[in-house]
């Protein structure tokens, strides 16, 4: 007589296979979370460098060729920060690089480092002017009023938009690539 079924074997090898699948699974999963939160902590050091980059620039002064250290919280974190200045070949010109890394984590363990650059020229710049809050006008579009008090200056359909002047319009509504002029048509 027959019977059917697996036999001890076949069952023992079919849960070795099963087990190496699930931790091969497991191993991608957490590599992908320790990935995630790795770029997280990344990105945030990285926008602490930049926003103290951009702290320097509107300082109006130019940072001495020095190295330099803080701290700060943000996102839930205490954060250090070190700054090194040093003078590029430009006269007036200076090169700032921001490392920023975890309080608690070793001296050496920078998350982030961004680099930029500061000027005479620039910090000499008057600050501008520029309102950012237009108000609306007609049709939903926003802007701030012009000078003259017209709502559209230019007769451009988009207020604030300056039209081409090389461009010739499309009264035929047929597309008009780089402002070409439509073909000459004999009666």
């Amino acid at each position: 007589m027959k019977r059917s079924g697996f036999t001890l074997i076949e069952v023992l090898v079919a849960l070795a296979i099963a087990a190496v699948g699930l931790a091969a699974v497991l191993s991608v999963v957490t590599n992908s979370s320790r990935n995630a939160i790795y770029l997280h902590d990344k990105t945030f050091a990285t926008w602490i460098g930049l926003n103290h980059l951009t702290e320097v620039r509107f300082s109006g002064t130019m940072p001495s060729v020095d190295r330099t250290d803080g701290e700060l919280d943000y996102a839930g974190q205490h954060w250090k920060w070190q700054q090194t200045v040093t003078q590029t070949e430009v006269p007036g010109m200076r090169r700032l690089d921001i490392s920023v890394r975890f309080a608690d984590s070793a001296d050496d363990a920078w998350l982030a480092t961004v680099t930029g650059f500061v000027g005479r020229t620039q910090l000499a710049s008057p600050p501008s002017t520029t309102s950012w809050e237009g108000d609306l006008q007609a049709g939903g579009r926003g802007g701030s009023p012009n000078p003259s008090g017209s709502p559209n200056p230019s007769g451009s359909p988009n207020p604030g938009v300056t039209p081409n002047p090389g461009v010739t319009p499309n009264p035929g509504g047929t597309p008009n690539p780089g402002g070409a002029r439509p073909p000459a048509t004999s009666p």
